[in-house]
């Protein structure tokens, strides 16, 4: 029994959008597994001064209020539930006011904080679906695992997609007879590790890379779009930056911003069992421990990858 390994360049291609929302210009340059995002209308001008856009911008990103409403908004969004969204409903100025930038500035911690629900549920669902393919049967597993595609952005769409690329290296990792870590595969993954499993036609980025949110996609046309998914484009999920003038009251470094007291407590939850799978599972820490442990492995030492 053989299993393909494929690796694969990480790239990423911008998705374009006909709301005014998305009609925001952004200079994305990729740097690591950060996202630098700088607001085009402000600029910052090269001068000693910043710029009357970013200095609303900064006093805009600074907004904690926005970053949690989009936060929550992720992750009360469920299901095939109505998409909680509300970023398009920041007015949007298309000039180099202070008033513009304060408005982009508040539309990207509202943004951000809806993608860190995302992204905190992909890694739970990494782990749970690593978990569930870690046995004997993983290839029996694998193919009769349903996948659901909210296409949302809410905490299950997270979750499945998240699932779905901790599966196989699960399964890998137990035909390997690699020690159980999905923590040390999420690092793999999050570095471009790609997988394939021939004989029931599944692997790593089956169903489109995670660039939800990375983009500032609107996810209320994101769901009702035709995208075409294929195969070796998965890109590890980023978080954006704002530009190099930053508040003094909230530095774009601080992201992810710390969870309120009721936030963690939703997260501090260890399931027997995933939302996906009846079958008990292994991991013994909580949800929020999964979470910071990724956190706490991006600001440490290189990783050094498996042999997959």
């Amino acid at each position: 029994m053989q299993t393909q390994l494929l690796r694969t360049s990480c790239t990423s291609m911008t998705k374009e959008s006909e709301s005014s929302l998305l009609s925001r210009t952004f200079t994305l340059a990729l740097v690591g597994l950060a996202l630098v995002v700088i607001p085009a209308c402000g600029g910052g001008g090269g001068g000693s001064k910043p710029s009357a856009f970013q200095r609303g911008f900064n006093a805009g990103f600074a907004q904690d209020e926005d970053y949690f409403d989009g936060y929550d908004d992720s992750w009360l969004t469920r299901d095939d539930s109505p998409i909680l969204y509300r970023g398009n409903d920041i007015p949007f100025i298309d000039d180099a006011s202070y008033d513009a930038g304060f408005n982009d500035g508040r539309w990207t911690a509202y943004h951000d904080g809806y993608f860190v629900a995302y992204r905190s549920a992909f890694i739970i669902g990494f782990s749970e679906g690593y978990d569930n393919a870690f046995w004997p049967d993983y290839l029996n597993f694998l193919d009769l695992d349903i996948h659901d595609e909210w296409g949302d952005g809410g905490f299950d769409d997270g979750y499945n997609d998240g699932f779905s690329e901790g599966r196989i290296f699960g399964a890998f990792d137990y035909e390997s007879a690699l020690p159980f870590s999905w923590d040390d595969a999420f690092l793999d993954w999050q570095e471009g590790t790609d997988l394939y499993f021939e004989e029931v036609d599944l692997g790593t980025g089956d169903l489109g890379p995670v660039i939800l949110y990375e983009w500032g996609t609107d996810p209320t046309l994101e769901k009702s779009a035709q995208t075409i998914r294929t195969r070796s484009t998965h890109k590890g999920m980023t978080m954006r930056r704002s530009s190099t003038e930053k508040s003094a009251a909230k530095s774009a470094e601080d992201l992810p911003r710390p969870l309120t007291t009721e936030q963690e407590e939703e997260l501090s939850v260890t399931p027997s069992a995933s939302l996906r799978d009846a079958r008990d599972l292994r991991i013994e820490e909580s949800w929020l421990e999964r979470v910071d442990s990724v956190l706490t492995n991006e600001k440490s030492a290189p990783h050094t990858r498996r042999t997959r």
